[in-house]
């Protein structure tokens, strides 16, 4: 650390130190916010697809659209619900 300034410094000196078995509180905070984002493109989604299939005729590749990003969705709020 010889070599730093003073700015150099203080800006190390402010980063946190994360221990091996820590979990830094702002990825969880992260993973709250993409959980909720995730819920809430979900319920949109499933309001589209009943509307689709209330239809006499519903468009078979617009349903086929609705499961594929539902399965995204789907996956990603598991994979930030997880505890790992």
């Amino acid at each position: 650390m010889e070599g730093l300034t003073l700015v150099e410094k203080r800006t190390v000196d402010s980063i946190p130190t994360v221990h091996k078995n820590e979990k830094p509180h702002l990825l969880e905070d992260f993973k709250a916010v993409v959980k909720n984002l995730t819920e809430n493109a979900l319920n949109v989604l499933d309001k589209i697809g009943v509307n689709e299939m209330r239809k006499s005729k519903p468009n078979a590749e617009l349903i086929e659209d609705y499961y594929l990003l539902f399965h995204y969705l789907d996956f990603l709020k598991r994979f930030v619900s997880s505890k790992s």
